[in-house]
């Protein structure tokens, strides 16, 4: 990357209240200079005025008259602005992990050896439990859980199920599929943001999970957008080239195409794949 370029990618950021402002409006979505006032605490109106002044000449915001003729301007994001959301949900989402609570961790897993290699691949700075049951997964998992790591093989219930009900029951958690299963079309349905078919090596697990955490922070529409490209990747990790005419790669390619998201926006996001 280097470090001239680093310094102009983080130009924006320079300014402490810019990020903040910024977020005030996509909050809001359109917003006069009041109301976005009244939601920033401890900010001088002579300072919020030249922080909106700023980012419209970055054409991060830009201005609109809400009636003809009246004279009131609302401030919105621009799609450059847009394409800066997701970034500022990665770093409270850096900022959680690693300035707040430990990260908590349930892996489900029967095979004894595989547990302890999926848990040797956290840092001490994780509160890792290891579960061997999809019943006992459901009893063990909490509102507090931060990321859900199932085999979609286990006696009795199966993975994927254990995700459906997590899923169905906490939303916001993450899922990452580790499975001997190799990805097939039914990919498509399941309820998991990132899979890696075994064997897996220690590195590997470790980079997916950064990944995923990083994922924390974003909204709705950039999570299920990370978890569609993700199957898509899983395919084509499993099928190579042929994975684009399969049935399960078209069903997230359409319902991508669904997302709420512009093609800038979906660029933004791709760093945090695998």
């Amino acid at each position: 990357m280097g470090a001239d370029r680093i310094q102009a990618a983080t130009e924006v950021f320079s300014y402490k209240w810019h990020p903040v402002i910024l977020y005030a409006v996509y909050e809001l979505e359109s917003a006069g200079y009041s109301e976005v006032e009244a939601t920033i605490d401890g900010i001088s109106s002579k300072v919020l005025s030249d922080g909106l002044s700023d980012l419209c000449e970055c054409g991060i915001l830009a201005t609109t008259e809400t009636v003809e003729g009246s004279g009131r301007m609302v401030y919105e994001l621009t799609e450059k602005g847009h394409t800066l959301v997701p970034v500022l949900g990665v770093l409270d989402a850096w900022k959680r992990r690693y300035e707040g609570e430990q990260p908590s961790v349930l892996i489900v897993e029967d095979e004894s050896m595989v547990a302890e290699v999926l848990s040797g691949s956290f840092p001490d700075s994780y509160d890792v439990e290891h579960v061997r049951t999809g019943e006992q997964t459901l009893k063990e998992y909490t509102d507090d859980t931060d990321l859900l790591v199932v085999d979609r093989k286990l006696e009795g219930m199966s993975g994927d199920e254990v995700a459906a009900r997590v899923s169905e029951q906490y939303g916001q958690g993450l899922v990452l599929c580790v499975s001997g299963i190799e990805p097939d079309d039914d990919i498509f349905e399941l309820e998991t943001d990132d899979y890696v078919h075994k064997p897996v090596g220690e590195d590997e697990i470790k980079t997916r999970i950064e990944l995923l955490l990083n994922r924390q922070g974003l909204g709705p529409a950039a999570r299920e957008y990370l978890s569609l490209r993700s199957k898509q990747v899983a395919l084509r990790d499993a099928h190579g080239d042929s994975a684009r005419m399969m049935r399960g790669y078209r069903d997230c390619e359409t319902r991508i195409e669904e997302l709420d998201l512009s093609s800038e926006q979906q660029k933004t996001l791709e760093p945090l794949l695998p």
